[in-house]
């Protein structure tokens, strides 16, 4: 398999396999309580590892089970009883809108676009001029699931610090490939899985909380663990991130995620970046001369590792569907991944490729050869 899907979820190295069967082969011999107490200092090095991959503290971390779990957390537990306000950039990720809609519905908290320009970039002085009226939080998918747009994130969260309003990002796609670094970005909360970028296990991820934010998160599901009973009839939240994490979680996976971190560390994210932007480069370059392909190329300074286009002579499903005869693993998104920004643009899918640091240049031109036969039948 030429694997392109990077986007969606990394192959496991066999190093970080290793670590998760050997976990789990720790719990069949020690039950899972035992195995998990022998290995409590490799557990607290996970988040000691994500701290420093983002320029956070380990206090500050909360593991989840993926992006839209920890994103969920974090707005669940806010008080939204009284409404309130929250403004969206358009290219927003599909599952984020359909919470938000659920606040909409459920309390009356107010959604509002945030106007972009032409290639769905946020329009800076038009937010800024929206958070002049009292906003309870500003939502930014940071980079884009349906193209290789970036959003500037740290101008946004410059006006969020400005007007004292706290700023969620979701930096799903942006983790693992680009330098990540909470101090600058000036963000609330920021989410991210392990899935992806990083090569960690499915049903990993994180979130990082700024002290100041965390009072305000109040999550109703917490247990023993996040909440714990004081005396008689009294309750206190953790005073650290985990307060949004419950007792049970899979411990494999969290350790098979410290080892995929250790990996990519070990490799520099200016490494990864730098590897990423070349293979999509090249590869944009090359599909670009293809007259029944049209590469989605934001008017950005930078683009991420994202190679999107639409199939100008085939449906984009029958053409993925021919890639992976070929052996060649890429990515339908459908509109309902970003409906705002796919609506605003009039599509109804983009075939993505995703190469990673490591992803061969054989590979690549393997792909460039099966999409010209592809939209040629």
């Amino acid at each position: 398999m030429h694997y392109l899907n990077h986007a969606a979820c990394g192959p496991l190295s066999d190093s970080t396999l290793q670590t998760i069967n050997c976990y789990l082969g720790a719990e069949q011999a020690l039950g899972g309580y035992g195995a998990a107490k022998k290995m409590q200092q490799d557990i607290a090095d996970v988040y000691r590892k994500i701290a420093l991959a983002i320029n956070a503290s380990p206090e500050n971390i909360a593991l989840t089970q993926g992006n839209s779990d920890g994103w969920s957390r974090i707005v669940n537990s806010m008080d939204w009883s009284q409404g309130g306000r929250i403004l969206v950039v358009r290219n927003e990720w599909g599952g984020n809108l359909s919470m938000l809609m659920h606040l909409h519905k459920e309390y009356g908290v107010q959604i509002e676009e945030v106007p972009s320009n032409a290639d769905g970039s946020v329009e800076v002085d038009a937010l800024e001029a929206m958070l002049h009226f009292p906003t309870s939080l500003v939502v930014l998918t940071w980079f884009s699931s349906n193209s290789p747009l970036i959003q500037p994130a740290e101008v946004v969260g410059n006006l969020c610090a400005k007007f004292r309003t706290p700023l969620l990002i979701d930096a799903a796609q942006a983790m693992g490939q680009w330098p990540v670094d909470v101090q600058i970005l000036q963000c609330a909360a920021l989410t991210a899985p392990g899935r992806k970028w990083l090569r960690g296990p499915r049903g990993t991820g994180f979130v990082y909380v700024h002290p100041d934010f965390l009072p305000l998160l109040r999550p109703a599901g917490a247990d023993h663990f996040s909440r714990a009973w004081q005396i008689e009839n009294v309750w206190a939240y953790r005073e650290d991130a985990r307060r949004l994490e419950l007792s049970e979680a899979s411990i494999a996976l969290r350790l098979g995620l410290g080892r995929a971190l250790d990996e990519w560390s070990c490799l520099g994210v200016s490494h990864v970046q730098a590897q990423i932007q070349e293979r999509a480069a090249w590869l944009r370059n090359a599909l670009s001369k293809l007259s029944t392909i049209k590469v989605h190329v934001p008017s950005g300074a930078h683009l991420s590792g994202l190679v999107t286009l639409e199939c100008l002579s085939q449906s984009n499903a029958i053409v993925l569907e021919r890639l992976q005869q070929r052996g060649i693993e890429a990515a339908l998104c459908p509109a309902a991944f970003t409906p705002w920004d796919m609506s605003a643009r009039k599509l109804d899918s983009v075939l993505r490729l995703s190469p990673s640091y490591d992803t061969s240049w054989d590979c690549l031109q393997l792909a460039v050869d099966a999409l010209e036969d592809a939209v040629k039948l």
